[in-house]
């Protein structure tokens, strides 16, 4: 059985529903969520965030991600047609 520290159990947690900022819901996404949803390794996603050249934001140890800032970075990188949607 894994054991998780208090922060990570409350962190994960509040992580589990969009936030809604002004007029627009807010997601947050893990490191591991991302790579998921990008279809690449979870170190991709670390070695990314490292060189700075995948928006992020450190919480203590842990890298979360923005996912409307993510897909802006992406239609600014790449073609349009390979841009996953936010369709699931």
């Amino acid at each position: 059985m894994e054991m998780r520290s208090p922060s990570s159990v409350v962190l994960r947690e509040a992580l589990r529903f969009p936030m809604r900022g002004d007029d627009e819901a807010i997601q947050i996404l893990t490191a591991d969520e991302l790579a998921e949803f990008l279809g690449v390794n979870r170190k991709t996603i670390y070695e990314a965030a490292s060189r700075n050249e995948i928006p992020h934001c450190r919480l203590g140890r842990r890298l979360i991600f923005e996912r409307g800032s993510v897909l802006r970075w992406l239609r600014q990188a790449v073609p349009s047609e390979e841009i996953p949607t936010d369709e699931h």
